[in-house]
């Protein structure tokens, strides 16, 4: 009896172990620091101690756990952090609210899923699979400095609509393929999570529906996206399609955006580069917005540099500058200290630190 019972402690402990070495949890996260001069005509100048220039500073953990037969348990977990103050960042918990915290909100991501060589199922608060033609590997900034690409590929909110998913939608459903051949997408719906009998017919408000297309292999990455969501004071449409070709040292990079917010419509396009120098990176990027029932046309143009030091860490600066046409004042370099005057351009110059661990 005493021989049995060391056996099953024996074969408890292997067990034990056997599924710890299955299972793996990363802690991670990312600081980006630095000082910003914003200046914008008619409305003098603001400086500041600014965070993600480079890159969103970030705080998480994520983990996988291996079951066995090639299928695969993950979930990840990502709060924003603004490390020039030490406070969070907020969320939207029905895609139509704004919650804010002055803590740690997983507001970045914060998903459960399994994977396997069919592909992934999340659940849970994600990107929108057409954010991602807005990154860094499509966009020469990506959607951070003051040459980011939402300054003129995000919406204009009007008519009463407030956006909450040009990034991410929280009650998702998703579905990423596995890579075939070069060729991947991503598919997401998302709770708005109102009542049947809502009242003003907002029943279906804060629901979104979005796909992604693309292929990457060898120089060439090229995608499709789109997403639609539901809002009774205008429903809100995204589409994009960005394209970029590698040739040595140069990326040549092509984005289209279109958003449509109730009966408003703003286009843009955007043609940039990445060029590798050494252990440095140029960009550049120059984008045009035409608008149609809000806001004001625009241009935008956009030169950095990014110097790494190490894998992890990186000195970087920028400078911008957007121009609004006719008597517009929608535009504002880096989203903004202060109003242009009619028809004004807005600047803005920035060096930073980042550091990931």
């Amino acid at each position: 009896m005493q021989k049995i019972r060391y056996v099953a402690l024996a074969i408890a402990a292997l067990s034990g172990a056997a599924s710890q070495a299955q299972s793996n949890v990363t802690v991670f996260g990312l600081l980006d620091l630095g000082y910003l001069n914003v200046r914008a005509s008619g409305s003098g100048s603001v400086s500041s101690v600014n965070s993600d220039g480079n890159t969103s500073s970030r705080f998480g953990a994520r983990g996988t756990e291996d079951l066995g037969g090639g299928l695969k348990a993950n979930f990840w977990l990502e709060a924003a952090v603004a490390p020039d103050s030490g406070v969070g960042g907020s969320t939207s918990t029905t895609n139509k609210d704004s919650v804010g915290s002055n803590g740690l909100t997983f507001g970045r991501r914060s998903t459960v899923g399994l994977s396997g060589g069919w592909g992934e199922m999340r659940l849970g608060r994600d990107y929108v699979p057409s954010f991602n033609n807005l990154t860094v590997a499509m966009h020469p900034f990506g959607t951070n400095g003051v040459g980011n690409a939402g300054q003129l590929f995000y919406p204009v909110n009007t008519g009463g609509t407030t956006v909450r998913t040009h990034v991410r939608a929280s009650n998702s459903i998703g579905y990423v393929l596995p890579d075939m051949g070069g060729f991947n997408g991503q598919i997401m719906y998302a709770l708005g999570e109102q009542a049947s009998n809502a009242a003003g017919g907002t029943s279906s408000d804060g629901k979104h529906l979005g796909f992604r297309l693309g292929y990457a292999a060898g120089p060439l990455r090229a995608a499709l996206a789109s997403g639609k969501t539901n809002y009774a004071t205008g429903d809100y449409t995204q589409t994009n399609f960005a394209a970029n070709y590698a040739f040595g040292p140069a990326k040549l990079m092509y984005l289209w955006g279109q958003n449509k917010v109730g009966s408003t419509k703003t286009t843009s396009n955007m043609l940039g580069t990445q060029y590798t120098v050494g252990a440095g990176e140029v960009r550049f990027a120059y984008t045009v917005l035409k608008a149609e029932g809000v806001a004001n046309d625009a241009n935008q143009w956009a030169l950095g540099y990014v110097h790494n030091l190490s894998k992890r860490t990186a000195l970087y600066t920028n400078y911008s500058q957007v121009k609004n046409k006719g008597t517009g004042k929608q535009f504002v370099v880096g989203g903004g200290n202060g109003v242009p005057s009619a028809g004004g351009s807005s600047s803005g110059f920035e060096i930073g630190l980042r550091h990931a661990f």
